[in-house]
């Protein structure tokens, strides 16, 4: 089955710091003598997402995955079904990146929404995929 990906590249110190930035992100539940009011505020901060907050746009992390480290090209090209795209994002991304973030279409819930580079991630295109 074939889908498409919008694909990001990125540099972070490590993998916590690349997921902390682009997955869904919790505050500790509060306890059993919460009030009713404090864990309904509790819900309502919850969860945080930087990426997203700088998207503005609605993103299921369910079908976003994050990438860090050495085999994150060889990952990719499996997936890819243009082979000459691997190599347009390699050059995208740049030497300094380590961490790949795809987000599958499905990701953005049927709403049109326009993929941009954010103050962390170069967007490197959308691209035809293997599910």
């Amino acid at each position: 089955m074939n889908d498409t990906v919008h694909i990001f590249a990125g540099h972070f110190d490590n993998r916590e710091s690349a997921h902390a930035y682009t997955q869904a992100q919790w505050e500790s539940e509060p306890g059993a003598d919460a009030t009713d009011a404090e864990y309904a505020a509790w819900e309502e901060r919850n969860p945080t997402c930087l990426m997203k907050d700088e998207f503005g746009v609605y993103l299921d992390s369910d079908f976003i995955e994050t990438i860090f480290g050495e085999g994150r090209y060889e990952y990719l090209g499996q997936r890819l079904t243009q082979l000459d795209a691997l190599a347009n994002i390699r050059k995208l991304a740049g030497e300094e990146s380590n961490t790949l973030v795809l987000i599958f279409s499905e990701a953005l819930g049927g709403f049109d929404a326009e993929m941009k580079s954010t103050s962390k991630l170069q967007y490197c295109g959308q691209f035809d995929c293997r599910l």
